[in-house]
């Protein structure tokens, strides 16, 4: 009686693997498709529309997230979260993160809200603990246009 309970198990282990693994090539395909990060998947170039013109003030934003470029010469973008304090755009990157060691080697950034992409420079405006408001343990950023 043991062994048929054993073979029917390893046949649903079985079937629970393949599963598993075409949800996974299946995500990852739906990301190879996107231009820009997919969710916790880093994505390169950010397509959509160039907005050149200056913003001075982020208000109008109403995404729950931003995708954020990095690394213009191979680039890298990520999807999170943003904070917008009068009027001004600011990201709060944790330690150890890939796209804090791009910022901090080149802070030319690029941001897309929708199909709006904005180039901007990340600017160091606060170390961990330093800004209220945001998580002690991160670096505060705000995202000025470039000159």
């Amino acid at each position: 009686m043991r062994e048929p309970a054993l073979a029917h198990l390893t046949a649903v282990l079985k079937r629970a693997v393949a599963g598993f693994a075409i949800g996974i090539a299946l995500l990852l395909a739906l990301a190879g498709t996107r231009n820009g990060p997919f969710y916790a998947i880093p994505g390169a170039t950010l397509s959509g529309t160039v907005d050149e013109e200056p913003v001075t003030d982020w208000s109008f934003v109403t995404d729950r997230n931003l995708d954020l470029e990095t690394r213009p010469d191979a680039p890298y973008s990520v999807e999170l979260n943003y904070v917008v304090q009068n009027g001004q755009l600011f990201i709060d990157p944790a330690e150890g993160r890939a796209w804090l060691d791009h910022i901090r080697a080149d802070p030319r950034v690029r941001v897309r809200f929708g199909d709006r992409i904005y180039p901007l420079l990340a600017v160091l405006v606060g170390r961990p603990g330093e800004m209220e408001g945001f998580p002690g343990d991160r670096y505060v950023y705000r995202l000025d246009p470039r000159e």
